[in-house]
């Protein structure tokens, strides 16, 4: 009777130690009863032989991986949007960093219904907490060894999404998938890790930002007057380059982005360039307001310098009083239902139609309504006032709460309301109509000048110390419950939390606003209460003056004591504060961050 042995069609063996694994087709050894013995050891030369043929045919795929020479990712194109069939071609990118708009990667593929791949063996080079931020419109796809972390395979607008990960050193696989189906088409690719928890700052010996950084080193902010020594660690005093590159978390609004640099300057948000002075020039300030939604967002500034003193400086704030959009929607009749004529964008609710119609497919003898919608930020918390004069009728909500309600026919008709609002962004809705005769509407919302524990609102702001503690209105925090109140704190309450080791999408903050009598130095103190703060790294950002520093403070070794975080330049116009958050750079939920009274003293 004949045996034999198989190895099916697809069987595998198990990976060896440095990542082999075999698949077979099928394999029969047939042999006789006699020469089982004699078999049995060819059997074992067999496999040998096989293992050998396969290392040395195999494709250099599951080798140990490479050192990084060339610092590339291996780019694969495709004329599809799934990344289907045979690549049109394959290159290696330096950097997964293209803004291609309404173009084409390149020959071949269409600027439309595209994909790519890239993957790279990343050496990461420190164990610890490291950042992938993708930046795309379309689809994105994130595997870290294998493991998706990023899955928004869909169509969507330029949207930024950020994942950080516990990393061991050595190296790790990085694919990233993209598809673009019509439009924008950006791709943006960042890595980061724990080293640098403030600016990462590669600087360059030439002042084009091409080949190795000579150095890179974490810069807590970009305030630099290097003058003609240049930045150190080699780099000359002229012709050099630098590029600061961070995740940053920001509340929802719009910011003013102003930088200062002797010489050239770029600036981008979310792979956005909003200042472009890529040029020789004397210290010279650029400003770019830009509208930011609620979390964590990409910065990088590139700068170089010819020669001459070098500058280069960064700062923002929050736009006081900015336009914000209304989306209006238009309908022909009165009652804002039905079927939609028209939209658009309004910066303003101050018309004054008269008889006229506002739009295309309206008639100019009434009968037609709007609804206009808004999301508006609040700078401080506090009471606000909304005004409204309409002929004919008007309703008014905020957050879904109705404030006026005159939804009736009427001359031009004046009325009011007041409303306590957080700090933060609102849902605004304001509904109209028009019956008949001439018509009109306007609509304001002001800050109010009365708040709630504010004894005597048209005082004149304190000409000594001022101290903010937690139940005041120009204290402020974010809304999500994740605070927790404690008795023991300066004047009977305090604030705390535990830890976050970086930003996330819903990071605790809290915020106290210098109400300084007039610009001028002013020192300013945090006061820690007893047993309460465990933290070894509480980090205070003060804003002022159009800059801010941030300052690091070990709360555990502090009890019911102030301690000066130093001395600074306000301007005295309402808008500075001291800031303070959970991101303490320590493990996650390891320890309390407390926060209670900051107090202004004049120097």
């Amino acid at each position: 009777m004949l045996r034999h042995i198989a190895i099916k069609d697809g069987a595998t063996v198990p990976r060896d130690d440095i990542g082999v694994q075999l698949r077979f087709k099928r394999i029969v050894v047939y042999f006789r009863p006699t020469e089982m013995n004699r078999l049995k050891k060819s059997i074992s030369v067999i496999a040998l032989a096989l293992l050998a043929l396969a290392l040395a045919t195999r494709p250099n795929v599951f080798a140990a991986p490479p050192t990084q020479t060339t610092n590339a990712w291996y780019g694969t194109y495709f004329n599809n949007r799934n990344l289907q069939g045979n690549p049109v071609w394959t290159r290696e990118d330096p950097n997964v960093d293209f803004s291609w708009g309404n173009g084409s990667p390149g020959a071949n593929i269409p600027p439309k219904d595209f994909s790519v791949r890239w993957t790279r063996w990343l050496y990461i080079d420190t164990p610890g907490n490291w950042t992938f931020t993708t930046i795309v419109d379309d689809g994105v796809r994130l595997y870290i060894d294998d493991t998706l972390v990023i899955d928004a395979w869909n169509e969507q607008a330029l949207t930024t999404r950020i994942v950080t990960l516990n990393l061991t050193q050595s190296f790790h696989l990085v694919r990233m998938e993209y598809f673009n189906h019509t439009g924008n088409a950006q791709a943006h690719l960042y890595v980061t890790s724990a080293n640098y928890p403030d600016w990462r700052g590669e600087y360059f010996s030439n002042p084009d930002l091409t080949g190795a950084p000579a150095f890179v080193r974490n810069d807590p902010s970009i305030r630099f007057d290097f003058g003609n020594a240049g930045p150190g660690g080699n780099v000359p005093g002229t012709n050099f380059s630098t590029r600061w590159t961070r995740s940053q978390f920001f509340a929802g609004g719009r910011y003013r982005f102003t930088t200062t640099t002797d010489d050239g300057v770029r600036l981008w948000i979310d792979g956005q360039a909003v200042i472009d002075q890529w040029h020789d020039q004397n210290p010279k300030s650029w400003t770019a307001d830009v509208e930011l939604t609620e979390g964590n967002h990409w910065l990088r500034m590139d700068h170089f310098q010819h020669g001459g003193n070098a500058q280069a400086q960064l700062s923002w704030t929050l736009v006081t009083g900015s336009a914000e959009i209304w989306r209006a929607e238009f309908f022909d009749n009165p009652s804002v239902t039905g079927t939609l004529v028209f939209s658009r964008d309004d910066t303003n609710l101050n018309f004054n139609w008269g008889t006229d119609s506002p739009g295309k497919g309206l008639s100019k003898n009434g009968n037609w309504s709007v609804r206009w919608t808004s999301k508006r930020t609040a700078n401080l918390a506090g009471f606000y006032t909304v005004t409204a004069i309409a002929d004919d009728g008007v309703r008014v909500w905020v957050d879904n709460n109705l404030l006026i309600d005159q939804w009736h026919d009427q001359s031009p008709t004046a009325y009011g309301g007041m409303t306590f609002l957080t700090a933060g962004q609102h849902d605004w809705r304001v509904e109209y109509y028009q019956h008949g005769g001439k018509a009109s509407l306007r609509v304001e919302i002001t800050p109010g000048a009365i708040f709630p524990d504010q004894l005597d609102a048209q005082a004149p702001p304190p000409t000594g110390d001022v101290a903010i503690d937690t139940k005041n209105a120009w204290f402020i925090h974010n809304m999500d419950g994740n605070w927790k109140t404690t008795a023991n704190g300066y004047g009977g309450q305090a604030y705390w939390t535990a830890n976050n080791t970086f930003a996330q999408a819903h990071s605790n903050w809290v915020r106290w606003y210098a109400t300084v009598a007039h610009a001028g130095k002013y020192e300013v103190f945090a006061y820690i209460p007893g047993s309460m703060g465990t933290t070894r790294s509480a980090r205070y950002i003060i804003a002022h003056s159009g800059s801010s520093d941030v300052r690091s403070l070990n709360q555990s070794i502090y009890s019911n004591q102030w301690v000066s975080l130093g001395t600074f330049d306000f301007a005295g116009t309402g808008d500075e504060y001291v800031s303070l958050s959970d991101v303490t750079y320590e493990p996650t939920l390891a320890t309390v961050v407390v926060a209670d009274t900051v107090m202004f003293s004049p120097r």
